[in-house]
């Protein structure tokens, strides 16, 4: 489906978390008493949120690019030829929504330490009840060649992920995943990584 309008969210001002790890760890000496499996497990929480937000503004960016396409006139059309964005628009969602995924397995490690390393229990609950729709579309992505080839397809269901009809979302295989619940995923992970980034034990770690 070629999109008329975008429904994303724009997420370009949501800040990179590497830099302040980085400033944490070098000026800070932020993993002093961190057990070095908490510390690792950190590092690559903060990565993965970076570049969700980084696959998604790509796709975002994308979309916006395919609209601009379609404004142009019949006659720049037939003289140029038109260039389908959302071929590469497919290839950002397929790398940011398994990226989420990767996070929220990083998230339960974390949220599972005896460090002082604190999650609100609000925002914990918050990010479960977005969960279901990440993990859903997630496993049709990694799994198609599984429900291809048990006859787990439908008649009239992509195989490839498409912007749905009413354009606010994603679908592929019979499941569907909203920019909106996506976009709000990414900031609850970013403003929980904002936390892990700047920090620092208070105490040597448990034994």
């Amino acid at each position: 489906m070629i999109p008329t309008e975008v429904k994303m969210e724009d997420l370009s001002g949501l800040e990179k978390l590497q830099p302040t790890l980085i400033l944490h760890l070098v000026f800070a000496d932020g993993d002093n008493n961190v057990s070095r499996k908490i510390a690792l497990h950190r590092r690559v929480y903060i990565r993965l949120v970076d570049k969700a937000v980084d696959e998604y503004e790509e796709a975002r960016n994308l979309i916006l690019a395919q609209i601009e396409e379609g404004q142009r006139s019949t006659e720049e059309m037939t003289r140029d030829g038109r260039y389908i964005y959302m071929f590469k628009f497919v290839d950002h969602m397929e790398n940011c929504i398994p990226t989420v995924r990767r996070i929220l397995r990083f998230l339960d490690i974390l949220k599972g330490n005896q460090e002082g390393l604190l999650f609100s229990r609000t925002i914990r609950k918050q990010i479960e009840s977005l969960t279901t729709p990440i993990v859903e579309v997630r496993n049709v992505v990694e799994h198609m060649d599984k429900r291809i080839q048990n006859d787990g397809v439908q008649e009239n269901e992509p195989v490839v992920l498409k912007v749905t009809d009413a354009q606010d979302g994603v679908v592929i295989g019979g499941q569907s995943l909203k920019f909106s619940t996506l976009s709000t995923l990414i900031k609850q992970l970013h403003g929980l990584g904002q936390n892990v980034a700047a920090w620092r034990a208070a105490s040597s770690p448990a034994t």
